[in-house]
């Protein structure tokens, strides 16, 4: 049984695949400090709670935190003696990587795009809604050729918070308009009908780019929460990351 591993700078999404589809999908809190041991415990308990006993053989890893790389292959090598595939420059991807500096592009991003173009088989654009909001474009017949990064969603809604004297905190959610009547709808029309219309603008830009015609997916925490909102957007896949991952476990 594969277990796939994206590692984001807030997340950390995990998969178990056993050929034939996915087992389990869950998030966990990124804890940088945190050891492969108590990593260990964590997930044995979960996949306990899910009647997953068999025996993980391989583990493919994404990573945003550089310091969890050695951890998670501690955790799969050492704990789970399996074999552990680290996303990263010279493995294939069955992509090529068309960017300035290819070694840059975030295993995630290359997982996203991966996944997308096996999905649509054609210019594709896949939007990733985590601590940033990353865009990745595809060109046919598989070539990663451009991304974009604009700050995320929950990241700005702190920001906000942070940088003002009278604004609160508040919760995310779609407002019940764009005009706002209290702060706390102010915020949420501006923040997150803000955050969609700027998503659709790139994704319109990107498709212009690649020629007028690009389908996109979005995935991430807050992917299922936007879609309403999103009229460029026109599929919703929250494990994007993972199934992209399993691709390029196969491909290696």
């Amino acid at each position: 049984m594969l277990l796939a591993v994206d590692i984001g700078n807030t997340l950390i999404s995990l998969g178990c695949h056993d050929g034939a589809g996915w087992r389990a999908r869950f998030r966990l809190r990124t804890v940088p400090g945190k050891t492969a041991d108590e990593y260990a415990v964590l997930l044995r308990e979960l996949l306990r709670a899910r009647g997953l006993e068999e025996r993980i053989t391989r583990v493919v890893v994404a990573s945003a935190v550089p310091p969890l790389v050695p951890v998670f292959r501690e955790l799969g090598e050492g704990w789970l003696g399996a074999e552990v595939l680290v996303v990263g420059p010279g493995v294939r991807t069955g992509l090529a990587i068309r960017t300035d500096h290819p070694s840059e592009v975030g295993a995630d991003l290359v997982a996203n795009a991966v996944a997308a173009y096996a999905r649509f088989q054609g210019n594709c654009i896949a939007v990733d809604f985590g601590t940033a909001t990353s865009f990745v474009a595809v060109a046919a017949p598989g070539a990663l050729v451009g991304v974009a990064i604009a700050p995320g969603l929950a990241l700005g809604l702190e920001a906000l918070a942070e940088r003002t004297a009278q604004l609160p905190r508040v919760p995310l959610a779609l407002p019940p308009s764009a005009l706002g009547k209290n702060t706390l709808a102010a915020v949420q029309a501006g923040a997150v009908l803000g955050h969609a219309a700027l998503v659709d603008g790139v994704v319109r830009r990107m498709r212009a780019e690649l020629g007028g015609t690009a389908r996109a997916v979005a995935t991430g925490e807050w992917a299922s929460l936007l879609a309403p909102l999103l009229s460029e957007v026109e599929a919703v896949d929250p494990w994007l990351t993972l199934e992209g991952l399993r691709l390029i476990s196969l491909r290696n």
